[in-house]
């Protein structure tokens, strides 16, 4: 049986709220250097207050995710090195508090499907509109 305590003192006073928490981390794995460009940007310019981080393939997105444990990572499927089916298998094994989202030109692929089967939070198609992305990872957060 669990017991509420109520804090000593003031109300409030001490206390964290939202607003004194850090920002959420996210983690942008794409081997294209424009895709990440153009993902930064988006996010930047919607206004969301957020920590970016980068990797370039799927290897160096398991590798900065360990460390990092973001709070929502942006995946393209199509790497080289590791692929992002990979990438999302083990992100789901040894980070299941870390959300996934999906960002590929191959929307129509059955490998889309395969990753929204396997976890992830949502999907985006590339080219993609800024809002699009804002949208997507709000939605993404709040999942």
């Amino acid at each position: 049986m669990r017991k509420h305590v109520e804090p000593m003192g003031n109300p409030g006073v001490g206390a964290l709220s939202w607003r004194d928490m850090p920002p959420p981390t996210l983690l942008l794995v794409d081997d294209d250097r424009f895709v990440r460009h153009l993902l930064k940007d988006a996010i930047q310019e919607s206004g969301l207050e957020v920590r970016m981080l980068e990797a370039s393939d799927g290897r160096e997105g398991l590798e900065v995710a360990a460390r990092e444990q973001p709070a929502l990572m942006l995946l393209d499927l199509f790497m080289p090195r590791c692929s992002g089916l990979e990438v999302l298998a083990h992100i789901k094994q040894s980070s299941p508090d870390t959300r996934v989202l999906i960002i590929s030109s191959m929307d129509a692929d059955p490998v889309v499907q395969q990753a929204l089967s396997a976890g992830a939070v949502g999907f985006v198609g590339k080219p993609f509109h800024p809002l699009e992305i804002s949208l997507a990872i709000r939605q993404a957060l709040a999942h």
